[in-house]
């Protein structure tokens, strides 16, 4: 296929997917080229801890979760083209109870969506198998978590019933604990 240029805005209704032959097995491989969204109009929402909390659609939702007290938050249902932005308000240093974001429904995380983990003091990654609808974070009771202050998640939804995600964690030296998961 020949390059195309554009002079003006490109829309999308499904996100953009990038295809990678592989040169040996001729198989593609495709991924999404961004899910970071523009939050550009996106309402803001300060959300207390709790462990009923639905979050809102097209919404930069931040709450004050330390570890001390257990946060259970539920995501809209999976509409394509919502856009869902967690971000933490506050250090996660106070506990280690669980902070927890559930699909609603039978929604679930896009198989194979990657998540940062710090649980041995090393950088980790757990994997979404299909089927899982939950991802639990759980901090260390010291200052040195990778979800702190400004650490946000994404949750894009190209597909209906299907949540994308991305994130920015900390990225000190000393941010060496933490644990990320997804379950079922």
């Amino acid at each position: 296929m020949a390059s195309t240029t554009f002079n003006g805005p490109v829309r999308s209704e499904k996100g953009f997917i990038v295809a990678i032959k592989n040169s040996t097995t001729g198989a593609y491989t495709t991924r999404y080229s961004s899910v970071k969204p523009d939050l550009t109009g996106l309402s803001l929402s300060d959300v207390a801890t709790g462990t009923s909390v639905t979050l809102v659609v097209d919404t930069i939702s931040y709450m004050n979760y330390t570890g001390l007290a257990a946060a259970t938050c539920t995501l809209p249902a999976a509409a394509q083209g919502s856009i869902v932005v967690y971000v933490q308000a506050k250090d996660t240093e106070g506990g280690v109870t669980k902070l927890i974001f559930d699909c609603a429904g039978s929604d679930v995380f896009k198989t194979g969506s990657i998540i940062e983990s710090r649980a041995a003091s090393e950088v980790s990654f757990d994997s979404s198998d299909a089927s899982e609808t939950s991802l639990e974070y759980t901090p260390a009771d010291v200052a040195t978590n990778l979800f702190t202050t400004g650490s946000k998640i994404y949750f894009v939804c190209f597909e209906k019933g299907t949540w994308t995600i991305a994130y920015d964690f900390a990225s000190d030296a000393l941010a060496v604990t933490g644990a990320f998961a997804f379950a079922s």
